[in-house]
């Protein structure tokens, strides 16, 4: 492939990323308050505390992720990037717009139901980190990887922004306007996207990503991961509600916080991500960013003032610098399995931790949201231990390049 298409592949696929991930992210900093303040229908289901409407609400959508990005990424392996790209972006275009009559018409049921229907469709975030393995060497992995992040954490900066703005204008304009977004990014995809992108890159590889589960030291390594998301996960899905609580903040109030959260990612992994390749391998790298984020997150519920932000730059840099490189370091050990189906995995594994972290923080936030960002830094820590012994001690990783699934 030549290099001039390569950097153009690479250029539209940040664009669909950063634009796709505002989508997602437009409803972040409306729910906690909604939930945790709003009287709508949607917070009345079946007498259910509101605590546990939300995590029902908060746990539906990466359920919906698992469920697809466990057999997406693997078919694009078969049928092509772009395709599958362009239908599962259809898809979700429908499914925010499902969500948004749900809003306005207050049906919690219908509400979670389009929500899982649009988490199916964007296990598709699998399909962008599979190009940016393919375009390798031509573009070196780890910038690839490090610039895809940076457009997802741009994306997370734009839509929650966007979304605790909007939210003045009725929940179901913020599900509009995601719908729009994936609209546009499907165009984008199918008219700007190159035919080659629709040619087969392994045919074997049309099973679902779950498959690599049968090989014992890849699942191990995603038990690691499942331990990681879930502690990751335990800061995103209740920092909004910590907020509201601490310090009574709006959805404007955490759409600025988030604001400064992803900045922070994007300084790292564009400026700082380089130069710590240049001292340092993927796992030693990689094990940083968790302890990182782990440390900055076990601080957090004890700041009563404007000075946990120094926490939250601390973990989007932690975040920032492990989601730069682990995935490099995987699909690197990995190399011969189709990629489209390692980085599904990874994204269900991610998707998991997530359903579990929705689960567990909306028991603890019962008692207190402290307790669930605590549980998240605990776990994080406990993952950082099994990645040091199992890479540095062990040696369970990388394995030989020749293992093929």
């Amino acid at each position: 492939m030549p290099q001039t298409e390569a950097k153009r592949i690479l250029m539209i696929t940040l664009v669909v990323t950063l634009i796709s991930v505002a989508g997602i992210a437009l409803p972040y900093p409306i729910l906690a308050p909604l939930f945790e303040q709003g009287e709508s229908a949607l917070t009345q289901f079946q007498g259910l505390p509101k605590e546990l409407l939300l995590g029902i609400v908060l746990g539906v959508y990466p359920l919906g992720i698992i469920i697809g990005s466990s057999f997406i990424g693997a078919l694009s392996d078969t049928y092509g990037r772009r395709r599958l790209l362009t239908l599962t972006l259809v898809g979700s275009g429908i499914g925010y717009s499902a969500t948004a009559f749900a809003a306005l018409s207050g049906n919690f049921a219908l509400f979670c139901i389009a929500r899982l229907m649009t988490g199916v469709c964007e296990g598709n975030i699998s399909i962008a980190r599979a190009i940016a393995a393919d375009l390798h060497p031509i573009i070196d992995k780890t910038r690839s990887f490090s610039l895809i992040s940076a457009m997802g954490y741009g994306g997370y900066l734009l839509g929650p922004l966007m979304g605790g703005y909007l939210i003045y204008s009725g929940i179901e304009t913020v599900f509009i306007v995601a719908a729009i977004a994936c609209f546009l990014c499907a165009g984008l995809s199918h008219f700007l996207m190159p035919a080659s992108l629709n040619k087969t890159v392994k045919a074997a590889s049309n099973a679902s990503s779950l498959v690599l589960l049968r090989q014992a030291d890849l699942r191990r390594f995603f038990m690691l991961y499942l331990l990681l998301t879930m502690g990751v996960n335990l800061y995103y899905e209740f920092y909004p509600l910590h907020l509201v609580r601490q310090f009574d903040y709006s959805p404007v109030d955490i759409s600025w916080a988030t604001v400064f959260l992803t900045a922070c990612m994007i300084f790292t992994s564009i400026w700082i991500n380089p130069k710590i390749q240049k001292m340092m391998s993927h796992a030693s790298a990689g094990l940083m960013g968790v302890i990182i984020f782990a440390s900055a997150l076990a601080t957090l519920p004890l700041i009563t003032s404007q000075l946990y932000l120094i926490s939250f730059a601390l973990m989007g840099a932690g975040i920032a610098i492990y989601n730069g490189f682990l995935p490099v370091y995987l699909s690197n050990s990995y190399q011969n399995n189709a990629q489209g189906q390692l980085m599904g995995m990874l994204v269900t594994i991610f998707c998991l931790g997530n359903l579990l972290a929705a689960g567990l923080g909306s028991v603890l936030s019962l008692f207190d949201v402290k307790w669930a960002l605590l549980s998240g830094a605990l776990v994080t820590f406990f993952a950082a231990a099994v990645f040091f012994h199992g890479h540095f001690r062990a040696k369970i990783w990388p394995q030989p390049s020749s293992v093929s699934i």
